[in-house]
């Protein structure tokens, strides 16, 4: 039912900042993709123990990554 305002405001108000989450198994390099956009480069990096958040800028859109790190259990 919201749909049709919701496509309407955002053809008169397009967003220009996104937010992105970056889920996966563990040890499979969702911080180092999230440096690597931020960056540039590649970083070599330690297991995250909570979150890392970052700005990228791309052509005039903002994107906020979430890397959402896991834990170590016993």
């Amino acid at each position: 039912m919201g749909a049709l305002p919701s496509r309407f405001w955002f053809l008169l108000f397009p967003a220009n900042e996104y937010k992105i989450v970056v889920a996966g198994l563990e040890n499979a390099s969702q911080a180092t993709t999230l440096y690597k956009l931020h960056l540039g480069e590649v970083v070599n990096t330690s297991p995250s123990i909570g979150s890392n958040v970052e700005e990228v800028v791309y052509k005039n859109i903002r994107f906020e990554v979430w890397d959402s790190g896991g834990d170590k259990k016993g």
